[in-house]
């Protein structure tokens, strides 16, 4: 018989296998982002808009159902999936091999991270001295300790050595950018949980994607070593293409709500664990019931969201929106172009094209048309 379970996720004692761990101290540049200049989505005139399906990239994928063997999951059809760890360490991660983009993954602890620099300092200086090696010292700090913080050193963490022996396929979430995060209750005491939307950079390419991570002290700083440190827990991501996401979404997250898992393995577990494992089970918090938080907060996300997305989505590209008012037609075009262009119009074939309004979500969800091969 197989049941859903929170994907076995269980906060082990220091002393045991350091999950995922990372160990680059300094972030990439964030991109300047454009201000914002409105709270509200409407026509050009300034009448509400309606909101309507605009152009989308048409991705169709099936599911199939995979055997693990103590899981099952409805993975994307031909899509690869690798595994690793067990329990409270188990972590999977589902990739189309055809565009690296398109992933579903959780991660059922990740860490200890550090909660403040002192410690860090603190540790090193500990070893340095000839004390015993601290299997965590290349964690980064995640100060303050969020979910949203942690997500965005999710990049740091997985280009560690631990990281790549734990699961080298992992997601590298590279130069995050948070569109949204909803606190949403958590599954632990003392523990915070929020759904993360975000953009990030793979593989040099823009993707979208949703997050559900908790984050929870572990060990509170002593002034010695060996304290200070904190866990991500049950760490569940659906990303895309950022043009496919709004099409890909549903699928992913039909895919995350079917994991099931053998009673027997769960049971196991439960012997090893039994005090933390039991609690978490008696929470009731399932993969199915997270892929439920994570669909409604889709459903109801902020459509500024969506606009914020797609101006971030050109800060990091160094792209540019223009539109010609007559057919609605959305242009792309490198950073600059319009400043040459706004003082030459005479000398192109189409010359009314103008910068996107900030709050028309129609024209900002339009699929951007090459500028260079249609403005002449």
């Amino acid at each position: 018989m197989k049941r859903r379970i929170a994907g076995l996720i269980v906060i082990v004692a220091i002393v045991s296998v350091v999950a995922f761990s990372g160990c680059v101290e300094e972030e990439a540049p964030t991109p300047e982002i454009p201000a914002e200049t409105s709270s509200e989505v409407t026509e050009p005139g300034g009448e509400p808009k309606i909101m309507q399906p605009t152009d989308e990239v048409k991705q169709e994928v099936a599911l199939e159902k995979f055997d693990g063997g103590f899981f099952s999951i409805d993975k994307p059809e031909g899509w690869d999936i690798y595994t690793a760890g067990a329990c409270s360490e188990f972590a999977f991660l589902i990739r189309d091999d055809k565009e690296s983009l398109r992933q579903i993954f959780y991660f059922g602890s990740a860490g200890p991270v550090y909660m403040n620099k002192e410690q860090k300092q603190i540790d090193q200086q500990y070893m340095n001295s000839g004390g015993y090696a601290i299997p965590w010292i290349e964690m980064p700090v995640v100060d303050p300790l969020t979910p949203e913080n942690f997500l965005s050193q999710f990049h740091l963490i997985a280009q560690t050595e631990v990281a790549r022996s734990f699961m080298p396929q992992a997601p590298k979430l590279e130069n995050l950018q948070i569109i949204s995060a909803t606190s949403q209750p958590s599954f632990i005491a003392g523990g915070k949980t929020d759904l993360i939307r975000g953009i990030f950079i793979q593989d040099g390419k823009v993707a979208e994607g949703l997050f559900l991570v908790t984050v929870a002290q572990f060990m509170p700083s002593t002034g010695g070593p060996g304290g200070g440190t904190a866990y991500g827990l049950q760490i569940i991501g659906v990303t895309s293409p950022k043009r496919e996401f709004r099409e890909l979404e549903n699928t992913l997250v039909t895919s995350v709500q079917s994991f099931t898992i053998a009673q027997s393995y769960a049971d196991n577990c439960m012997r090893q664990q039994a005090e933390t494992y039991a609690d978490i089970l008696k929470a009731g918090k399932t993969l199915s019931e997270a892929s439920d938080i994570i669909m409604d907060g889709w459903e109801k996300r902020n459509k500024v969201d969506d606009i914020t997305a797609e101006k971030r989505s050109d800060a990091i590209l160094s792209n540019e929106r223009l539109y010609d008012p007559e057919t609605g037609e959305v242009y792309e075009f490198k950073n600059g172009f319009y400043e040459k262009y706004d003082i030459n119009r005479e000398g192109y074939e189409m010359n009314n094209l103008k910068p996107l309004p900030d709050n028309d979500w129609n024209l900002w969800m339009k699929a951007p048309l090459d500028g260079y091969r249609y403005v002449k």
